[in-house]
């Protein structure tokens, strides 16, 4: 017979037990239904002790209920205990919702790998189904942890009590977009002020949880708009992954699919996939119940990509390979499709011109020819030898122990949070070029007619470029290379991209010098391009990165911090130094700890990168920061919760 359905979960009802019929293992014969039969326990592994409780549903939940005391007593429970359990289909164990019962007997079974070795094929499957209604549960509880810390009002609100303790919410903030749609994590609280009830979150719950959940805050906001999302919209849904009826990527999709639902469709769409998604793969649900919603509304579709389309974007990004990619997401299908013609197109016309290549090779000369407004049918051939700079001469060594290129402006501004830093406005992140327009194009300064830089067949790159250099370099050995923004190079890639930073006049460099843990020791800067590539660090002056004791030599007169200071400060930190923040410093203002009219200097001592982001949170009410030593920042959360975050480490 089939397995009994999951009756609807009651959040108030006793932990169910399930009807007992048998032991639950019931052994197919190993050729199918056409083999030969065999006595079930013919079928069983020799040590499988046969189960020692019967079929009446009072006997079973009263053995379940020594099981469970003699659990709380101390004692290891057997083989026959879990066997008797009721694991196999149609068993007590195999119908229980999640719950500590259900988890006492699965970390029974699994803790104990004699016990897991003798139970039964069909025992282990409903040990297996059970570990995954648990992590169902799991997951039911951690969304509903975070959507009432979340909730809470702060202390001493209009809508709170000075206490701490919930009051009642306010109703909807005004313009705010119905049933949750579209909730930006950056204003969680006029997103969620559309969702039924109008729940309102704490300004800076995300940045509260981030830490202890090792996120970011915009993945820690994320979380907690989909946590209010669910349970507001689908409750039929949330209930049954709380029951264990069905997976997290189940509500996944439902969430999904409905997410352009009114709330009135919404609820209906919630309460059929519940129980549709009970019995349905991941890829039959997200089918089923795109279907349901076409029905409901077939106007949801145009809703969907319409609001899509606000997040259209190009962005590069590394390859897990080590190679670059660039991406283009939700953009108009007759853009794509057309782009993409004309891609084609254009590696056709390279073909026909003679270039070498398959078309695939060629649609990717092509892509990169008509972004870079180049043309390689008329580009010189490339050399036979890689003549990169960095493997030849002196300058060749310095390329090779590159540690860091950033890419950005190279202005030279007095402001925090501006250019200047390592990395200038693209920082320890940023992969812009200069802003100043494409002066590798055709007529360009610095290019050919061709679109080419002359001279040269490669491309040119503005860019303000900081070289960590490691201990072991300055003793003769080599690092890879990390571009930030894209991520760790191996030593062609670095060489590559240093000799492209070489090629275009804008080109500034800079030097940070590592201590043998990594952190940054010391920073020099030099003048003037080099179009041969990154100038001897010999010939510059280091300064030193103030660490432990300062004696406030580096200091600045005034309340913004000049290029110098600047420099020295970023690459010692050089991201926000909130806890998870990867925002580069150059993308950050630079933060007097102690404020500057309370007497805080403009000192290594007492400024530190901060993305405006976390700039507000440091000045919201119940947060304290403090630098106990230049580059180590302690955070005091509203909680009580102290997080501290200390100056890079650098590959080495």
């Amino acid at each position: 017979m089939p397995p009994a359905p999951f009756p609807d979960p009651d959040p108030d009802a006793p932990e169910p037990t399930g009807s007992g019929s048998g032991s639950g293992s019931r052994p197919v014969p190993a050729g199918g239904n056409d083999s030969v039969r065999q006595p079930p326990d013919a079928q069983r592994p020799p040590e499988a002790p046969e189960p020692s409780w019967s079929d009446d549903e009072e006997d079973s939940a009263a053995y379940l209920a020594e099981l469970m005391a003699a659990a709380a007593a101390g004692e290891e429970l057997t083989a026959e205990d879990i066997a008797g359990a009721g694991f196999g289909q149609d068993g007590t164990a195999h119908q229980m919702h999640p719950g500590p019962v259900l988890a006492t007997l699965v970390h029974a079974a699994t803790t104990d790998e004699k016990i897991l070795a003798t139970l039964s094929d069909d025992d282990l499957i409903g040990v297996i189904a059970a570990v995954r209604r648990i992590g169902s549960f799991v997951a039911w509880a951690e969304m509903t942890a975070v959507r009432e810390f979340a909730t809470r009002p702060e202390p001493g609100t209009a809508f709170g009590t000075t206490d701490g303790r919930p009051g009642t919410a306010p109703g909807p903030v005004p313009g705010a977009r119905p049933g949750g749609r579209g909730v930006d994590v950056r204003d969680l609280a006029a997103g969620l002020a559309g969702l039924p009830g109008g729940p309102r979150v704490r300004e800076f719950a995300a940045e509260e949880l981030a830490p202890d959940l090792h996120l970011t805050w915009q993945s820690a906001a994320g979380q907690i708009a989909y946590a209010c999302t669910v349970a507001a919209r689908l409750p039929v849904t949330f209930a049954a992954l709380r029951a264990g009826q069905i997976h997290p990527v189940h509500l996944r999709i439902i969430e999904d699919e409905t997410r352009y639902l009114s709330d009135e469709h919404a609820a209906e769409a919630d309460a059929k996939l519940a129980e549709a998604a009970r019995s349905k793969t991941f890829g039959e649900l997200r089918y089923h119940a795109h279907r349901l919603v076409l029905k409901l509304d077939p106007e949801s579709a145009l809703r969907r990509k319409n609001e899509a389309r606000k997040d259209a974007h190009v962005r590069p990004f590394r390859e897990a390979s080590g190679n670059g990619g660039m991406v283009a997401r939700e953009l108009p299908p007759d853009e794509v499709l057309a782009s993409w013609q004309h891609v084609d197109q254009r590696a056709r016309d390279l073909r026909a011109a003679g270039v070498p290549g398959t078309l695939q090779e060629l649609r990717v000369l092509a892509y990169l020819d008509l972004l870079q407004e180049r043309d390689s049918r008329t580009a010189p051939a490339s050399p036979e030898e890689d003549t990169c700079p960095a493997e030849t001469g002196d300058t060749a060594q310095t390329a090779q122990t590159a540690q860091t290129a950033e890419t950005g402006d190279n202005g030279d501004t007095d402001g925090p949070g501006e250019t200047g830093g390592p990395g200038g406005s693209g920082g320890s992140g940023g992969t812009g070029g200069s802003g100043r327009g494409p002066r590798n194009g055709p007529g360009g300064a610095g290019g050919t007619g061709s679109g080419r830089p002359a001279g040269d067949t490669g491309p040119s790159l503005a860019a303000q470029v900081t070289l960590t250099i490691p201990w072991e370099t300055w003793q003769g050995g080599g690092a890879p290379g990390d571009a930030a923004g894209f991520g760790l190079l191996d030593p062609e890639s670095a060489r590559d991209l240093l000799a492209a930073a070489a090629r275009h006049p804008d080109t500034r460099w800079c030097y940070t010098a590592l201590h043998p843990d990594g952190t940054a020791a010391a920073h020099a800067c030099a003048r003037g391009p080099y179009p041969a590539g990154p100038p001897d660090p010999r010939t510059l002056k280091f300064n030193t990165v103030i660490r432990g004791p300062c004696d406030h030599a580096q200091a600045h007169p005034g309340y913004r911090p000049g290029r110098k200071l600047r420099h020295l400060v970023t690459a010692r930190n050089a991201t926000c130094t909130a806890p998870g923040c990867g925002q580069p410093a150059a993308r950050c203002d630079l933060d007097h700890t102690t404020p500057w009219h309370l007497g805080g200097l403009t000192c290594p001592c007492n400024t530190a990168p901060l993305c405006r982001h976390h700039h507000r949170v440091k000045q919201a009410q119940g947060w304290w920061l403090e630098m106990p030593e230049p580059g180590v920042l302690r955070w005091r959360t509203p909680a009580g919760r102290t997080h501290t975050t200390t100056p890079t480490v650098y590959p080495v």
